[in-house]
């Protein structure tokens, strides 16, 4: 019981500390607010993948709201639904001794982002950039292990750091596009059901794209050559 409720406690506090940031920074002129879907692959690193990217990868799915400081600055908010998977003798090199697992995973991130180029949706001349972005993420999971046709499943809740890199592009005047790779480092060996079998924390990775919508706070026009 105790447990539980620290893992409520955790979850709580970000959305409270999110919930308590935003509206604090609404009134500022110049800033914009942006929110749309999400959709790419996943995939694992840990005991049955060690290093490789996109081995055995699937699909992800979800949501975001970026609150853009400026064009330079954005703080974001992602809900991500996905699962990852490893077996034994698909991994690159193939293991001995371990599971074969499933797990699905909903995660919950906060995010900050830093343009590279000036950037504002919308706008012809700042068009485009590359960014690269980081934050924190708590998620919930659910793995699945099957060994020798014994089935097992274990629930748990966690922590990851999360950094990547990206690019935005500007569709139209409210509409924007990125593509973004994220690399979550978590902070539990037991995702992907090999608990302490390496003595080290266990990755999942995501590489999607999403299309946002732009609503502006500040309804002043700027100069002509930053308008669609």
């Amino acid at each position: 019981m105790t447990k539980s409720l620290s893992i409520s406690n955790k979850s709580v506090f970000i959305l409270v500390i999110a919930g308590m940031i935003f509206p604090l920074v609404l009134q500022a002129q110049d800033n914009t607010l942006e929110a749309g879907l999400s959709g790419g692959y996943s995939y694992y690193n840990g005991d049955l993948v060690p290093g490789a990217p996109f081995v055995m990868p699937k699909p992800a799915f979800g949501g975001v709201v970026r609150y853009n400081f400026g064009d330079r600055w954005t703080a974001k908010i992602t809900i991500i639904h996905t699962k990852i998977t490893g077996d034994t003798t698909k991994s690159k090199p193939a293991v001995q001794g371990l599971n074969n697992f499933n797990s699905t995973i909903n995660d919950l991130s906060v995010m900050g982002e830093f343009n590279f180029m000036k950037y504002s949706t919308g706008s012809k001349k700042y068009k485009f950039s590359p960014y690269i972005t980081a934050g924190i993420g708590f998620f919930s999971f659910s793995t699945d292990t099957i060994n020798n046709n014994v089935s097992g499943n274990l629930k748990s809740n966690n922590f990851a750091a999360i950094f990547g890199l990206g690019f935005k592009y500007s569709l139209s005047k409210r509409f924007g596009l990125s593509a973004e790779w994220c690399m979550h480092k978590t902070f539990t060996d037991k995702l992907d059901g090999q608990i302490g079998n390496s003595g080290t924390k266990d990755w999942f990775s995501i590489a999607d794209v999403s299309v946002t919508y732009k609503i502006e706070f500040n309804k002043k026009k700027g100069c002509k050559d930053l308008q669609w």
